[in-house]
């Protein structure tokens, strides 16, 4: 499947390790740093992560890794 998750560094830096950690026991999963993921300002008001180019939004990091995992599941029916 091949599925890219981006992550700005500056967005809840602390926090959002657990979500990468999680994602990075995932399959396929490919996991992105980059300074700007051109949603600016955005990493400053409330998680997200870009999934193949979907920008993907919560509110808190915990909410944010199962909308992800909601995604990925969403990309794998889409596959199958």
């Amino acid at each position: 499947m091949g599925v890219e998750v981006k992550f700005c560094p500056c967005n809840f830096e602390d926090e959002m390790e657990m979500v990468k950690e999680k994602l990075q026991e995932c399959e396929d999963v490919s996991i992105w740093e980059e300074r700007c993921l051109l949603y600016c300002g955005q990493c400053l008001v409330e998680p997200f992560a870009v999934v193949n180019g979907e920008n993907i939004t919560a509110d808190s990091p915990d909410e944010l890794l199962v909308e992800i995992q909601n995604c990925l599941n969403e990309l794998k029916k889409s596959v199958v």
